[in-house]
């Protein structure tokens, strides 16, 4: 039988005074809920034409179950996934988060039969174990499906970047527009149901490199509600992650100036229609290979 278990909310604290190991622990832990609480409608998604029972212990497995197991931080439960192998017979790995991709995980991935991991990186991108896939979108997202968008284009986090700065001041006279910034990443965010409407209102959305990672979650929230995504082509990395992509990519942000202030309505539409197409049939091919390689 095929279950799957989340387990990124599982994390056994080290028992210590250290409190560097403290603080980051409790990182990592508020990560794990993070992942549970705003990744799981995406991973469902994924996994849409497989069929599978939910279980919410791994106490539930039985001998030669197949195992769908989302799981982030695992470097740090090496255990588990060596008692995972002597139970089922085959281990498919969701690996959420690992944006530095600073740690050795040949001891978890070698108990697996395949893995899907975010954040890609040079050694991931041709791997036959291995396969990435987007980061995704927040849980509680939606398309509004609005036939008029207000916004020309729309920035929502922290500018703790230059070209995030940049990005505010060469679009700053580019009206109407909405922008939200923060000062930490999830904190005094606006809610999935204002993000929804903003994006769904929204022709442009930019999307900069995130902090340590190109890939951040809002170009695929800007894909979930129709907008056109607007990408810093840093190393290609779209390019290598999506072959034939239609994100508009950009060196600096003063390259996208011209095209938000300048595309007339058809340019708009056409591209949109073209971002809304690709997205589709990229889930649709992604649910298909998830599902053949775990049936097989």
């Amino acid at each position: 039988m095929i279950k799957l278990f989340w387990n990124t909310h599982n994390l056994k604290k080290t028992i210590t005074d250290d409190k560097d190991i403290k603080k980051k622990e409790a990182v990592e832990f508020k990560w794990g809920i993070y992942h549970k609480k705003h990744s799981d409608v995406w991973i469902y998604e994924i996994l849409k034409k497989t069929k599978y029972d939910l279980i919410d212990s791994e106490k539930s497995l039985e001998k030669e179950d197949i195992l769908i197991i989302v799981d982030s931080n695992p470097e740090k439960k090496i255990e588990i996934y060596n008692e995972l192998k002597l139970v089922c017979s085959k281990i498919f790995l969701f690996h959420l988060g690992d944006e530095s991709g600073a740690y050795d995980l040949s001891k978890v991935y070698k108990n697996c039969d395949y893995v899907w991991r975010t954040f890609c990186s040079n050694k991931y991108f041709k791997n036959n174990q291995v396969r990435c896939i987007p980061i995704g979108y927040k849980s509680g997202l939606v398309n509004k499906q609005e036939n008029k968008r207000k916004y020309k284009w729309a920035f929502t986090g922290t500018p703790h970047k230059s070209s995030r700065h940049d990005l505010l001041f060469q679009f700053s006279d580019i009206k109407p527009f909405f922008c939200h910034k923060t000062d930490k990443f999830d904190e005094k965010i606006i809610s999935v149901s204002e993000m929804s409407e903003v994006l769904s209102w929204t022709e442009f959305m930019p999307c900069p490199n995130g902090f340590f990672h190109p890939e951040t979650y809002r170009l695929y929230e800007a894909l979930q509600c129709g907008c056109i995504p607007i990408v810093e082509n840093a190393y290609k990395y779209y390019d290598r992650l999506f072959p034939n992509n239609p994100f508009i990519k950009v060196g600096k942000w003063a390259d996208a100036k011209a095209i938000i202030k300048n595309w007339n309505e058809s340019q708009i539409k056409a591209k949109q229609e073209e971002c809304n197409s690709w997205w589709s049939s990229y889930k649709i091919e992604l649910q298909e290979m998830v599902k053949n390689k775990i049936t097989q």
